[in-house]
C-alpha cells in the first residue's frame, strides 16, 4: 500500500455517506423558458448558484440524467451535450460541490429505453453507481420527468411555472402520484 492509500480511504469513504439528487438540466439549473439553439448562451435559471452551495452543504452530490430540452429550435448533438454536461460539472465543482455522473439520451423516439420517461439511463446510474433510487430525490421539469421518477421509485420533485400547474394537478389526479411542485430549485434547496 502507498502512504496515501489511507487517506484515500477516508475520502472515498466520506463520499460514499453523500446523498445523490438527481437532476435534468433544461428547466431546472438552465432557463429552458424560451426555445433552445444549440451553440447558444445557456442562461443559468435564478437562484441556482445558491441552491447547489445549498444543497452541498446538506451532503448531496448530483447525477445529470438529460433528454432533448423540451423547448428547443432543433434537437442536440453527442458534442452539444458533452459541451454543457462538461461546463455544468465546471460550474458545480466551483461551488464546492461534487457531479457523480452525466448521462443523456440525444434521441427522442419514446420506444429509445434510454429517452424519458423509459428508465433507461436511470438503470444505468444504477448499475454503474450503485444509486439506490427508492432513496434519491430526482428533479425535474416536466411530466415526463415525474413518471421516469416514479417508475424507478425515487421522490419526484418538479420546478415549474404557474402556467403548467394546472396541467401538473391533472396528471397527479389521473395517475395518483404525489407531486411536489416548486418555483425554482432554490425555494426546493431551501426546505430540504
Amino acid at each position: 500500500m502507498g502512504r496515501y492509500s489511507e487517506y484515500f480511504k477516508e475520502i472515498w469513504k466520506l463520499q460514499g455517506n453523500r446523498k445523490i439528487i438527481g437532476l435534468t438540466l433544461f428547466g431546472v439549473i438552465f432557463d429552458n423558458s424560451t426555445p433552445f439553439t444549440p451553440g447558444n448562451q445557456l442562461n443559468v435559471a435564478d437562484g441556482v448558484p445558491d441552491a447547489i452551495g445549498i444543497l452541498t452543504q446538506k451532503g448531496y452530490d448530483f447525477l445529470v440524467i438529460q433528454g432533448q430540452p423540451a423547448s428547443r429550435t432543433k434537437n442536440l448533438e453527442i458534442q452539444d451535450f458533452e459541451n454543457i454536461l462538461s461546463s455544468f460539472r465546471e460550474f458545480v465543482v466551483s461551488t464546492g460541490g461534487r457531479v457523480v455522473n452525466n448521462y443523456y439520451a440525444p434521441g427522442i423516439d419514446k420506444s429509445d429505453p434510454y429517452v424519458k420517461p423509459n428508465p433507461g439511463m436511470f438503470e444505468r446510474a444504477t448499475a454503474e453507481n450503485s444509486v439506490k433510487w427508492n432513496e434519491t430525490i430526482y428533479i425535474g421539469a416536466d411530466i415526463n420527468d415525474v413518471k421516469a421518477a416514479n417508475k424507478i421509485k425515487a421522490t419526484p420533485i418538479l420546478i415549474t411555472s404557474l402556467s403548467k400547474q394546472t396541467k401538473n394537478k391533472a396528471f397527479e389526479l389521473t395517475n395518483q402520484i404525489k407531486i411536489q411542485e416548486f418555483d425554482t430549485l432554490l425555494d426546493f434547496a431551501k426546505q430540504l
